[in-house]
């Protein structure tokens, strides 16, 4: 049975930005809509065991640098395959070079976040993302 958890699925490697995010998510009811993986890699493998035509996440997002398999890796995956080239990807990285940006929208992402570190609300960048995603973004049925 699927679970709310397959709404957003999280592809990041780094802890600390993963508990902000979560301590965030938990913050506005939305930790149970997230699943987090640690890599590209363990995001492949998930894809693999999942029925996309019955369900598939609302948005991926997508850190840029990574072990093993990487966000740009990740994301040329993604739109190569039938199956995923249309779930929406938001690229999250620390970076905020115009040539990643860039790049970023040429492979295919549908929007490009740079991670912010505000002490005063930490993760609500991401939080404000995931609503967008899930609660204002109109799709074609």
């Amino acid at each position: 049975m699927e679970t709310p958890r397959d709404d957003v699925w999280m592809v990041e490697d780094d802890a600390n930005d993963i508990a902000v995010a979560i301590r965030a998510f938990r913050l506005h009811a939305l930790e149970d809509r997230v699943r987090v993986m640690r890599d590209g890699s363990e995001l492949m493998d998930h894809l693999q065991t999942q029925n996309l035509a019955v369900r598939a996440p609302k948005v991926i997002l997508l850190d840029l640098k990574m072990p093993r398999l990487d966000g740009r890796a990740a994301l040329r995956e993604l739109r190569r395959r039938p199956d995923t080239c249309n779930i929406p990807v938001v690229v999250v990285s620390s970076s905020h070079l115009q040539s990643d940006i860039r790049e970023c929208y040429e492979l295919g992402a549908n929007s490009f976040v740079v991670k912010q570190m505000t002490p005063s609300s930490p993760g609500m960048y991401l939080v404000d993302t995931v609503r967008y995603w899930l609660d204002r973004n109109e799709v074609i049925a």
